[in-house]
């Protein structure tokens, strides 16, 4: 039998049915961090060595010490050339992370974040109200329309636009997965489209400026970093949220006890929302680069090693969380690090995320009943990005219950 430690934690076949909190397990129970041997010949996988943070403790203390573990090089499992070349928040770390930060967080203004469950709410209402009386796929039809007409609203992209971005959006992220049949032509082309897209709304903001996050933007930012940005934000803000929103809805089906005590406490949905981002960990891990010797979870990481923080193996972690493969929507406290560990790069969307999968939960108990209507299909290719492995689609019906 193979043992844990030399599993291949590329391999795709290892996430054909959501992620491996099995193989996990065991490696927590074997220490807190590892090393990986590299990996020739998979799609989209850098053929090199790397250490697997496994444990809480670590995946929090690494996370928080930019220092030691720079974010230059992106999140993915191996440095970004571009992300390397360009200022982004998730290629920075302070002092220029600590500016661009305080540039985007002052432009989400107290009358925007006011208004932000508002809108929520009556995004919610209009997409559940369509899908009442019949089938639909509730990935593509709610959990990711919910999130992605968020973010329409707080950039400020026109409603005609919206089909259009939504569908390149989802064609990028669908392309970053080579097991998807998409080519590195179609990745590209969806990248350059999205690209121009961010220009010309640049261009319409400064010439036209409305009470929206795009139009400060574009008076202090210019240029890649706003395009990036803008990419960041449609893909960061739909994909991590739709993932939340669908496991969790799974997993408040299959404990209807939960799920009926969330109808008979609308209060309950804040600590459901927080349950549901433990239980699906929307973001599968951070890549990071150390930059000097250090020593952690008892292993010697050198400088220069690529250190992977994995935050779903974090997340049921026995020491941390009493019965963590339990879900339960009175958790509390709940330290998950669905966002991060903390620190300069805790996630800038952590707050919005929360409120939407408390809105969506809350008004699906309040208003709707909800039966799966075929299996559940994952996405394929394993950890060919950092974004979780997520559901792609369930058939569900759904129905008015008042």
């Amino acid at each position: 039998m193979t043992h844990v430690l030399d599993v291949d934690l590329t391999d795709p076949q290892l996430y054909t049915n959501g992620f491996p909190h099995d193989v996990f397990t065991e490696l927590r129970s074997r220490g807190a961090v590892h090393r990986h041997a590299a990996v020739e010949g998979r799609p989209a996988i850098p053929p090199i060595p790397f250490w697997s943070m496994v444990a809480h403790a670590e995946i929090q203390q690494a996370n928080r010490d930019w220092r030691t573990f720079e974010a230059r090089g992106g999140p993915m499992m191996a440095p970004d050339p571009l992300l390397s070349a360009g200022r982004t928040l998730v290629s920075m770390d302070p002092p220029d992370q600590a500016e661009m930060r305080r540039i985007i967080t002052s432009e989400f203004t107290p009358r925007m974040i006011g208004r932000l469950e508002q809108l929520i709410a009556a995004r919610t209402a209009r997409i559940l109200e369509a899908a009442e009386g019949g089938t639909c796929d509730f990935v593509s039809d709610i959990a990711y329309q919910v999130p992605m007409h968020l973010i329409a609203d707080i950039v400020g992209i026109p409603e005609p636009d919206r089909p259009w971005v939504f569908e390149r959006t989802d064609q990028l992220l669908r392309s970053g997965n080579p097991y998807n049949g998409y080519s590195e032509q179609d990745r590209l082309g969806a990248q350059v489209e999205l690209f121009e897209y961010a220009q010309r709304l640049t261009v319409d903001k400064r010439a036209n400026p409305t009470d929206d996050v795009w139009t400060k933007l574009a008076g202090q930012l210019d240029g890649f970093e706003l395009e990036m940005f803008f990419l960041i934000l449609s893909i960061a803000g739909s994909e991590t949220t739709r993932n939340a929103l669908t496991q969790g809805l799974v997993a408040l089906l299959e404990n209807p006890d939960q799920l009926a005590e969330l109808r008979s406490n609308p209060d309950l949905a804040v600590t459901a929302a927080d349950e549901a981002l433990r239980w699906s960990s929307p973001v599968l891990f951070f890549g990071r680069t150390a930059t000097c010797d250090v020593t952690i979870g008892g292993q010697d990481v050198k400088a220069g090693d690529r250190v992977l923080f994995w935050y779903p193996s974090g997340n049921r972690d026995e020491t941390v969380f009493e019965n963590p493969f339990r879900f339960d929507i009175h958790r509390t406290p709940n330290p998950h690090v669905s966002f991060g560990g903390g620190g300069v790069h805790y996630c800038l969307g952590a707050n919005l995320a929360r409120k939407e999968v408390q809105v969506v939960f809350g008004a699906i108990a309040a208003g709707y009943d909800i039966e799966v209507v075929g299996p559940a299909v994952w996405a394929s290719g394993g950890p060919v990005h950092n974004v979780g492995i997520g559901i792609d689609s369930l058939p569900v019906r759904i129905r008015a219950s008042r």
